[in-house]
């Protein structure tokens, strides 16, 4: 299966904002302003201006993805502590990669 689309305004990395998934709602970047803008040229469409590189930073890109209204934040990216990490969030659905290993197994009986 491919990934979503990205946003084209999106800084380069495994935090994405898919294209044409925002509705303005404001609440991905009230959690990470610091990593998470809307454009000033396509109606506010909001994206990743920076990639989180501190663990601060990811707890708020993890925080912004759980408020997004429809889903749209995403992560790209194939490092298994934070897939799990996002799984275990119950953000599965946001990834483009599953982790290895029988987490999925797992996560069924951990509900």
């Amino acid at each position: 299966k491919e990934p979503p689309v990205r946003y084209s305004e999106n800084s380069q990395g495994d935090f994405y904002v898919e294209n044409d998934a925002c509705m303005r709602c404001g609440a991905p970047e009230f959690e990470a302003p610091d990593l998470i803008d809307h454009s000033k040229t396509e109606y506010g469409h909001c994206y990743f201006k920076k990639q989180p590189e501190t663990p601060d930073e990811l707890e708020r890109a993890i925080c912004a993805m759980s408020v997004s209204c429809i889903a749209g934040l995403r992560y790209g990216g194939t490092d298994e502590k934070i897939l799990k990490r996002l799984y275990e969030e119950g953000l599965e659905n946001e990834c483009d990669h599953k982790p290895k290993g029988s987490f999925d197994f797992l996560k069924k009986f951990l509900k």
